[in-house]
């Protein structure tokens, strides 16, 4: 019974600090992402948290190159328009 408390309040923790992140600027939160990554792949000795951090350093590059496909199709397409 304890320990599903602590899972609960960790589960708290982590998706009330997910939920303040969602107001911060993308490069803000993107560039925390690879600091955190870079930490883990540095201190971590596992294996399994080194191919975690690298798989986030690789979504983190991925949404980006999205997000500046989309800004610069929406502002050809807004060019368009008088």
């Amino acid at each position: 019974m304890r320990s599903s408390a602590r899972t609960a309040g960790t589960n708290l923790i982590l998706s009330s600090l997910l939920a303040a992140l969602s107001y911060l600027p993308f490069e803000i939160v993107a560039k925390a992402t690879l600091i955190v990554c870079v930490f883990l792949f540095v201190l971590d000795p596992f294996p399994e948290s080194r191919l975690i951090s690298v798989a986030g350093v690789l979504g983190v590059l991925a949404i980006n190159r999205a997000r500046r496909r989309f800004l610069v199709s929406s502002e050809i397409a807004g060019g368009d328009q008088p």
